[in-house]
């Protein structure tokens, strides 16, 4: 019975919270997310083609652990505004087109419009995305890891986008439907 009792009890140990610790919250006001990550993200500035074929500035966060690769990028439209559908379609299109689509939808976070996407590569690695547009900037979550490995969802459903004091963004509110309005009274 202890032959079994050890060894059961170092799997659990070892898929136990204690095991993720190095995960943080990640927050960066200044670029409006929040977001986990396994360790400190490195940081850069970087240039992003739009839909349009012009670069825009951009900055992308990025982590690595074991075969895990996790990449939040900000793009800044703020010089050459955009619409958050063309926005959000051209970086799933850039996704998409990295593999085969496993699953796409639209998709909103905390009433925020934008897309999620699911594509296996030709070498079976999975890219699992979030991308969002608010206030003219792009928020992409991507997190992939080789195949075989659990998928990486936790790292894009773990965004937060937030205003410049950090708090949650939420528009939940303003996409309820609307109602018709009550019939005016008979005179």
């Amino acid at each position: 019975m202890r032959a079994f009792i050890l060894p059961a009890l170092t799997v659990l140990l070892a898929a136990s919270p204690a095991a993720a610790q190095d995960w943080i919250e990640y927050s960066n006001p200044t670029f409006g997310f929040s977001i986990n990550f396994p360790g400190e993200p490195k940081s850069e500035r970087v240039e992003y083609k739009n839909f349009y074929g012009k670069t825009v500035p951009a900055r992308v966060f990025s982590a690595e652990r074991g075969n895990g690769r996790y990449v939040m990028t900000v793009v800044n439209f703020g010089g050459e505004p955009t619409d958050s559908l063309t926005a959000v379609s051209h970086a799933a299109d850039a996704i998409r087109a990295e593999g085969n689509v496993t699953y796409y939808a639209f998709h909103q976070l905390d009433g925020i419009p934008g897309q999620v996407v699911s594509v296996t590569q030709a070498d079976g690695r999975l890219v699992q995305a979030g991308i969002y547009f608010l206030d003219q900037r792009l928020y992409i979550a991507e997190g992939s890891v080789a195949a075989g490995s659990p998928a990486p969802s936790h790292f894009q459903q773990s965004l937060i986008i937030t205003d410049g004091e950090g708090e949650k963004i939420d528009l939940s509110d303003n996409y309820r439907p609307a109602r018709a309005p009550a019939a005016a009274p008979a005179p």
